[in-house]
Parts: structure tokens; C-alpha cells; sequence
């Protein structure tokens, strides 16, 4: 009888434990589910703008053509953006995103600092050849240099360490590496206003492929690093 009566009270608090729990799973799961729709949505969102923009420039992409090719409604569309220029700096963020991952994975990986920079080069590259027609029209509505003013604190502080680990390693002369670091992110966005004009991608990549001969030699013809037929070579070096 005590069994039978322990047995019963242990199933009670059993199912009364297994009722709370799931219940209080219930928010979590919605909370994900509703995260992994939000993800979903602005992706196709995202999709949209970039088609409506190619298709119409940025003075004829507005919120109602964005919300009819992501299959929307106008006021579903306000639920996450509420103004075409938000729209728009998130295209710019998503864009970016990419080299934001890259960036704070490169600084403490285990490579050298010439490899980090050659790294940076070949991603900006790939990036910038990727969305150039998304970049083009962007800078149309001045979002590129909105975009280049709020990164370019960022960028100079992981440039900065790179260089100064390029000192410590011997890799670099000991220069100013906050000076070093301006040089460069200037090279790099020289890449994206080559891309912004009618520059050829052949045009880009040899500029790059210049670069990157730099980083790894310097621009001296006594730095007697790298083979003649590798210096004569005006593409982009393999890695």
C-alpha cells in the first residue's frame, strides 16, 4: 500500500514537473522560431531590394516594389524597416557583414601579418567584384561613404595590430604602424572606388595583384623576395 501510494505520488510530481517544463520551453521555442523567421524574412527582403535596385536604380526602388517582389505587403514590409533609407543601410550592412567575420577571425589567427593583409586584399576583392553593381548604386544615394565613415574606426584599429605584429615578428620596418595602417585602408579604398567606376574587373585584380606584390616584397627592385616571372606577373598572386 505505501508503494502503491509512493508510486502514485512519484508519477503526480512527475507529470506536474514534465507539464512545467514544457511549458517554459514553450516561450524559448517560440522565441527561436520566431528569430529564424525574422532571419528568413529579411533574407528575402534583402533578395528583393538587391533585384529592385538593379532593375530600377535607387531613385525607382521604393517600399512598394520592394514588398510586391518579396511577395509582402507594403505595411508587413514597415514591420522591419520604416523608411527606404533603412532599407537600404541595411543592404549596405548586409554587404559589409561578411568582412566584419572575416576581419575579427583574421586578427588573432595564427598567420603571419603579411598573410593577414594579403588576406584582407583578396576578400575585399572577391566582395567587391561580387556586389559591384550593388555598390555602384549605393554610392549613387551616398551610402558608401556613410558606410566607409562609421567602419573606418574599425578597420584602422585591426590594421593597426597587424602591423604592429608584422614590427615584432620582423616582417615590416618599424614604422608608425597607426601611419602604416592609414596607407593602407587608403589602397583599399581606392580598390572600392575602382570598382564604383567603369573599371574592368581585369582592372581591379591587377590592382590588387599589385598590392599584394607590395605587401609581400615592398615596391623596392632590390628586394631580391619572390621570382622574376612572379613579379612580372600583374594578376593577383596565388596564395
Amino acid at each position: 500500500m505505501q508503494y502503491c501510494l509512493a508510486t502514485h505520488w512519484s508519477l503526480y510530481f512527475y507529470r506536474k514537473s514534465t507539464e512545467i517544463g514544457e511549458a517554459a520551453a514553450m516561450p524559448r521555442l517560440s522565441k527561436t522560431r520566431k528569430k529564424l523567421l525574422t532571419t528568413m524574412m529579411k533574407e528575402s527582403i534583402f533578395e528583393a531590394t538587391t533585384a529592385v535596385l538593379c532593375e530600377h536604380g535607387v531613385e525607382g526602388t521604393t517600399m512598394n516594389r520592394v514588398a510586391e517582389a518579396a511577395s509582402l505587403s507594403k505595411s508587413s514590409l514597415y514591420d522591419y524597416f520604416q523608411s527606404k533609407e533603412d532599407l537600404l543601410a541595411f543592404v549596405s550592412d548586409r554587404i559589409v557583414g561578411p568582412f566584419w567575420k572575416m576581419l575579427d577571425e583574421l586578427v588573432p589567427a595564427p598567420l603571419s601579418a603579411p598573410q593577414k593583409l594579403e588576406a584582407i586584399l583578396r576578400h575585399a576583392l572577391d566582395d567587391s567584384t561580387r556586389h559591384k553593381a550593388i555598390i555602384r548604386l549605393l554610392a549613387q544615394a551616398d551610402q558608401g561613404r556613410q558606410v566607409e565613415q562609421s567602419i573606418r574606426p574599425r578597420i584602422l584599429e585591426a590594421i593597426t595590430a597587424i602591423y604592429e605584429q608584422g614590427i615584432k615578428e620582423g616582417s615590416f620596418q618599424p614604422h608608425n604602424p597607426a601611419y602604416t595602417a592609414r596607407m593602407f585602408l587608403g589602397c583599399l579604398g581606392e580598390l572600392f572606388d575602382l570598382q564604383m567606376s567603369s573599371a574592368s574587373d581585369e582592372a581591379a585584380t591587377e590592382y590588387v595583384g599589385i598590392l599584394i606584390g607590395a605587401v609581400r616584397r615592398g615596391f623596392s627592385i632590390h628586394v631580391a623576395n619572390g621570382s622574376e616571372a612572379e613579379m612580372a606577373n600583374p594578376g593577383v598572386p596565388d596564395s
